[in-house]
């Protein structure tokens, strides 16, 4: 489960509590961002404000986390936290998850003529320069462009062409609009001259 903004964690809160009170839980909105962010293991809601964005994997060990945590503080012994905790990641999941975006975005290796681009907060970023621990779809990256290329006329000149392969229009409303204040800024595409250039 991906939260990539201030506003989206507070949408799963809200789902959260949603949830609770479904199972007649009523937990107040600031204790409910508590229970949330130290059962993912961080010490408060700021400490996982301040570390967005943020993928989650939801595990037995969360899933403990907190059901002891409801227990604890709020009494509450009745909740199957592994499943309302399921439900509320089926609540948040994107298209972007449910077609497998990750797997086809960030290849081990590319062929000779070929390269991948990465829309971020800081423009377009070529394969070569990303860390994809820290980097995915959703989270950081906007935009994924696929790029092939070839000797045109000579061997000092390249032509080629380029087709987005992920674009965030399949992920949350907000991280589309991020995307399009970012296209305005760095352009729908990578620069020409640096897709179809010759490869260092």
């Amino acid at each position: 489960m991906k939260i990539s903004s201030k506003r989206e964690f507070h949408a799963v809160v809200g789902s959260l509590r949603s949830l609770l009170a479904d199972d007649g839980v009523s937990i107040k909105t600031t204790r409910t961002q508590e229970l949330l962010s130290q059962s993912l293991g961080y010490k408060s809601a700021n400490g996982l404000l301040a570390s967005l964005p943020v993928d989650i994997e939801l595990n037995d060990a969360v899933f403990r986390n907190f059901d002891d945590r409801l227990r604890s503080n709020h009494a509450v012994l009745s909740v199957d936290a592994a499943s309302l905790l399921r439900s509320l990641e089926a609540a948040h999941r994107s298209y972007s998850t449910v077609w497998n975006s990750d797997s086809r975005c960030y290849p081990q290796k590319l062929s000779k003529n070929e390269n991948y681009w990465y829309l971020t907060e800081h423009g377009w970023i070529p394969w070569s320069q990303m860390d994809f621990a820290r980097m995915r779809v959703e989270l950081n990256i906007y935009k994924v462009v696929q790029s092939h290329f070839a000797p045109f006329l000579d061997d000092d000149s390249f032509t080629g062409s380029a087709r987005p392969i992920w674009t965030a229009d399949i992920a949350s409303d907000e991280f589309e609009n991020q995307a399009t204040k970012l296209e305005k800024e760095f352009g729908e595409m990578p620069d020409k001259e640096q897709m179809f250039s010759r490869p260092d």
